[in-house]
């Protein structure tokens, strides 16, 4: 009788233990928002002037559509999960045509790219970056963009069903918030190399 329960007591540990795993695993992996520590800056983004090109409105380039849904439909739900950070002037985010020719600044957004985007990549030729349709994990790299150059990028992932789902709006506002930064370590004078 002993030997019978130690044995399922046994069993229904390592149950538990698996089922553990399998729900650590999908909380991994699942709805939490995951983003790089901090977006990659270059020297030249200036928190001050966000408030200058935004001042009309933050233009805002969308390149693939992670949704089952018209490209349309993920454009306007994409914009209005949008949100500027705290430490900036509210601005809304109006969507803007891409264009080879040379573009003033803007945000753009490349959703599940098939290749890992490049520095300033992003603020060039965008029909030239390929994306992939529907994915179980929507993955992001967004510029924050000066001509063809990058003033700030970052990549991020998400398993998230569609726009209005919350853990996809969450990875929007940490990717926002981590592109545009209240401070510039690498030229406010508070760093010095090669600790920056």
């Amino acid at each position: 009788m002993m030997k019978g329960s130690s044995s399922r007591h046994r069993v229904r540990g390592v149950l538990a233990v698996t089922g553990m795993l399998i729900l650590a695993a999908c909380s991994g992996t699942g709805s939490t928002p995951v983003t790089d520590p901090f977006a990659t800056l270059s020297s030249a983004y200036d928190p001050a002037s966000v408030w200058h090109v935004t001042k009309d409105g933050m233009r805002t380039v969308i390149h693939g559509n992670p949704f089952d849904v018209s490209q349309a439909e993920a454009d306007q739900m994409i914009l209005s999960s949008l949100r500027m950070p705290a430490w900036h002037q509210k601005a809304q985010f109006v969507l803007h045509r891409a264009s080879d020719k040379r573009q003033s600044a803007r945000l753009v957004l490349i959703f599940n790219p098939i290749d890992p985007v490049s520095h300033d990549e992003a603020c060039r030729k965008l029909s030239e970056i390929g994306v992939r349709p529907i994915a179980n994990i929507t993955q992001i790299h967004a510029a924050f963009c000066a001509s063809e150059r990058s003033l700030a990028h970052i990549d991020g992932r998400v398993t998230a069903s569609e726009p209005r789902d919350p853990a996809f709006r969450g990875l929007m506002a940490q990717a926002i918030d981590q592109l545009l930064p209240l401070r510039n370590f690498a030229n406010d004078g508070s760093c010095k190399p090669p600790a920056c």
